[in-house]
């Protein structure tokens, strides 16, 4: 009891200097400050982690939803260019006869809106005879009530036609409608009127991805919204509700966006069959309450914590005052101490040296430990690139076979010689170890050619140049095959002309040189620029663009250091080289 009064009596009289409040500020200041500290910085990377798993599905749900839109409107778009080069077709819109052809194609246009359900109605319009065919009827034009249409018709100058988002007798329902223009003799006689109910596709196809006020758009060449997970932002403008098509695409994927007074992660991306771009967005509200109940953890955490500090610092305080009390009783008794030490507090100091050698010892234990795990994690970062590039390529791959599955004539079937290439390439892809010979590796890829020649036919030509004495050196298993297939998909196939690809491999010092070079359309100075900076930069990236060469490079540097990897150089219309720079190195 004396003790507890001793303890109050000295904080109420030397307060900040007493020994219990300096105990306690010092505790404090040991544990609390670095408690919120690293309570922000979990609290920070957290949310990071959130956004990042927000932007990891939707990505996924974003990816699936441009498929399924962008396969749709392939589809469609097809069915109007058979009709418009149907004879039939052709025959109607010049003469309106009423023949066993014109009927076929009337029930077509009445038929293929009930197969379709996503198509709302088909009309063939004749301009010769300003009639048109709806419902299997020939009306005229003047009888038509839906006619906002007319004037972009006469506004296309092309065979591809056009594409225009409107309301069907400007009410309801929301249209996309494609206008495939018919030509006879090179002269525009009409056209197919394509007209597909935006909302229908959306509830049909996306409504599952896009539930919890997850929020998609297509938007058109003009910057009007033409579908959306909201009815009410048909054929408006994204910047009406705060979203700038600009600005999304030069911000990094996760960031955020107010939509309606709610926070969005937004991604954003171009269609692969037009110049639509599509618009995905995802609320952070889903997550906001991990993030809600992480904040009530870490304040819990906090109060318990500040009540531990209080009974460490009043037991610090006791301990600390009882030989203060022996030297005052000593002192007003004059007696003398006693003039021994004991054996405990002995056994405590070897116990405290002791201690001290073991955390050294611990120590360096801890530092070879860590330095393993490094090497650990390094080769976990390989792992994780080097099975990155085979769910790409084996999408890439599956497309061909499946796109010549649809071509297989009454010859030897192409498909059962892909198959073989392709069983061969993922053998190896499969197998344990990550180096190859330079001489497998070019094996491995030309099997690759193969599947990408039974591909594309002759839209490209392969020529080998590696010199013999670098055949027998080490190379990163899938190195040359993403670096071709960059070469085709961004490179030739995009002039639409035949295409060479060369392939160099020579020596230079100590390093091997491995060059691709195609002829195609070659990158632009600023993206070439942006594109090298990202493959020089020593850091592990997810760049979404460019997949293969950045993976490529990425594993380069994890197995042979820093000071090897890619380089690109190109000139726009004449074609790229690509510069993979490794170490001489024997299996």
């Amino acid at each position: 009891m004396n003790k507890i009064k001793n303890i109050w009596f000295n904080i109420r009289h030397f307060k900040f200097n007493s020994i219990f409040l300096r105990t306690f500020l010092f505790i404090t200041a040991l544990t609390v400050i670095p408690f919120i500290v690293l309570s922000i910085m979990f609290y920070s990377n957290t949310l990071k982690n959130i956004r990042e798993e927000i932007t990891l599905e939707n990505s996924y749900i974003f990816d699936n939803s441009v498929n399924i839109i962008d396969r749709t409107l392939m589809e469609v778009d097809t069915l109007s260019s058979s009709l418009a080069s149907n004879e039939s077709t052709q025959l109607y819109t010049i003469n309106n006869v009423s023949t066993d052809s014109f009927k076929t194609i009337s029930r077509l246009a009445k038929t293929l809106p009930i197969i379709y359900r996503y198509i709302d109605s088909i009309y063939i319009y004749s301009e010769p005879t300003d009639t048109v065919i709806m419902d299997n009827n020939s009306i005229p034009l003047s009888d038509l009530s839906d006619t906002d249409w007319i004037s972009a018709y006469h506004a296309v100058t092309s065979p591809k036609g056009t594409i225009i988002p409107r309301s069907k007798n400007n009410v309801y329902p929301q249209l996309i409608t494609i206008i495939k223009p018919i030509y006879v003799a090179d002269e525009k006689k009409g056209a197919i009127i394509m007209n597909i109910n935006a909302q229908s596709i959306y509830n049909s196809m996306l409504y599952q991805h896009y539930k919890d006020d997850r929020l998609f758009f297509l938007i058109n060449a003009d910057n009007k919204i033409i579908i959306s997970s909201e009815l009410s932002y048909f054929n408006t403008y994204p910047d009406n509700i705060g979203l700038n098509t600009l600005t999304i695409e030069s911000n990094p994927k996760n960031s955020v966006y107010e939509i309606n007074d709610k926070n969005y992660v937004v991604l954003s991306g171009d269609s692969a069959i037009s110049d639509y771009k599509y618009i995905s967005a995802y609320p952070l509200e889903l997550y906001e309450h991990k993030l809600s109940t992480m904040k009530l953890q870490i304040i819990g955490i906090l109060l318990l914590l500040m009540i531990i500090i209080f009974i460490l610092a009043y037991v610090a305080s006791v301990r600390s005052y009882s030989p203060l009390n022996e030297i005052i009783s000593f002192l007003d008794n004059s007696q003398p101490p006693a003039d021994s030490i004991e054996e405990e507090d002995k056994n405590e100091l070897m116990y405290i040296i002791n201690s001290i050698q073991t955390h050294i010892n611990d120590k360096t234990k801890m530092a070879e430990i860590l330095e393993e795990r490094m090497k650990l994690l390094r080769k976990s970062q390989y792992d994780m690139l080097q099975t990155q590039i085979n769910p790409h390529f084996l999408y890439n791959t599956l497309e061909t076979i499946n796109w010549m599955a649809y071509n297989m004539s009454n010859s030897e079937n192409p498909v059962s010689k892909s198959l073989i290439n392709l069983a061969s390439f993922f053998r190896n892809t499969l197998t344990s170890g990550y180096f190859v010979s330079i001489e497998n590796e070019i094996k491995y890829t030309k099997e690759y050619v193969n599947i990408l020649a039974l591909r594309y036919g002759d839209l490209f030509d392969m020529e080998w140049d590696i010199d013999e004495s670098i055949l027998s050196y080490t190379i990163i298993k899938i190195c040359l095959q993403p670096i071709i297939e960059n070469a085709v998909y961004h490179g030739i196939k995009q002039k639409n002309d035949k295409g060479l690809i060369k392939i160099k491999g020579l020596c230079d010092d100590n390093n091997i040189i491995l060059i691709v070079s195609d002829d195609g359309i070659g990158i632009e100075k600023d993206a070439l620029d942006e594109l090298n900076k990202t493959l020089s930069e020593t850091s592990f990236t997810n760049e979404k663009s460019h997949i293969g060469l950045s993976n490529v490079n990425q594993r380069i540097k994890i197995i042979f250091g820093d000071s090897y990897g890619i380089h690109v150089e190109s000139t726009v219309g004449v074609g790229t080289d690509v510069y993979v720079t490794i170490p001489k190195k024997e299996q």
